[in-house]
C-alpha cells in the first residue's frame, strides 16, 4: 500500500458516522506512523499522517476520538530522527500548545455534562 493509497482510505474512513471506525482509524495511521518514524525518506509521509491526526484532534466531535488521536500523535513523533524532522516542519509542538486550552475546556463541559446527567437519571429514578 503506497502512502497515498494510506491517506485515502484513512480521509475515507474519519468521514463515517461510526465512532469505532474513526477510531481504527486513526489507530492504524498511528501504527503505520510509528514504524516510519524510524525509517530513512519518510518526513513527507510522516507530515501527512501528523496533520491528518492534529486536523482529527482539532475537529472531531468525540472525545474519544480526539483522544485516540492525540495518542497516535504521541506514538508517530515520540521518537526518530525523521519524525522530529516532521514535527518541526508541521510545527507539531506550536499546533498542540494552542489545542491545549481547547482540549481542556471540551473534556470539563463532557464531564460537567456527564455528571449533569448522572443527577438528572437519579432524580428521575426517585420520581
Amino acid at each position: 500500500m503506497t502512502p497515498e493509497q494510506l491517506m485515502s482510505l484513512c480521509d475515507t474512513g474519519i468521514q463515517s458516522t461510526n465512532i469505532s471506525v474513526r477510531i481504527n482509524v486513526v489507530s492504524i495511521l498511528g501504527i503505520a506512523g510509528s514504524v516510519l518514524a524510524k525509517v530513512e525518506g519518510t518526513t513527507e509521509t510522516l507530515k501527512n499522517i501528523g496533520k491528518f491526526l492534529l486536523s482529527v484532534a482539532t475537529k472531531d466531535p468525540s472525545l474519544v476520538v480526539v483522544g485516540e488521536a492525540l495518542d497516535a500523535l504521541f506514538d508517530v513523533f515520540a521518537d526518530g530522527k525523521e519524525a522530529e524532522r516532521a514535527a518541526e516542519e508541521i510545527k507539531l509542538l506550536y499546533a498542540l500548545k494552542e489545542f491545549q486550552p481547547v482540549f481542556k475546556s471540551r473534556v470539563s463541559m463532557q464531564l460537567f455534562v456527564t455528571d449533569n446527567f448522572d443527577v438528572i437519571f437519579l432524580a428521575e429514578s426517585w420520581m
